[in-house]
């Protein structure tokens, strides 16, 4: 439902299986014992239609289309959280080239990755969690304008 500038749908999603996190997890030793304490691993990528004359990508359509996957990315966060499972969204912490975990994806080369979201069921209920503390508040980040 995430909403998608002239309908270009270009979310893509991946749910990697113990494999394919075998594989990213042998690119990243370092970070092995945190990668096999992560239940779920789903993908999002960006699929664009929105290129200019030359082929390359328009970048105010790119970013329309970048903005959907991450919505979809939250829609997706949000809707786990309704059922009581954890979310994390992971990019350059997970120390692994992006383009590494789209060829192990098996994604096309045309698609960019735009994050890995981490799920499964936390320790404790999501009810007794409590969010970081922000470095801003809404009234802060708000400018009312008349």
């Amino acid at each position: 439902m995430a909403p998608n500038h002239f309908l270009s749908e270009p979310t893509r999603m991946y749910d990697l299986g113990p494999e394919a996190v075998a594989k990213i997890t042998a690119l990243n030793e370092d970070k092995a014992k945190m990668f096999a304490g992560v239940p779920g691993w789903m993908v999002f990528s960006v699929k664009t239609e929105h290129l200019d004359e030359n082929g390359g990508i328009s970048a105010k359509l790119a970013l329309e289309d970048h903005a959907t996957v991450a919505c979809a990315a939250q829609n997706f966060m949000q809707s786990l959280a309704e059922d009581g499972v954890g979310t994390k969204w992971m990019t350059g912490a997970l120390g692994v080239d992006p383009t590494e975990i789209m060829k192990i994806a098996g994604a096309p080369e045309d698609e960019k990755m735009i994050g890995v979201i981490w799920y499964g069921m936390p320790a404790k209920p999501l009810s007794d969690i409590t969010a970081p503390k922000r470095k801003i508040s809404v009234d802060d980040a708000l400018t009312k304008v008349a």
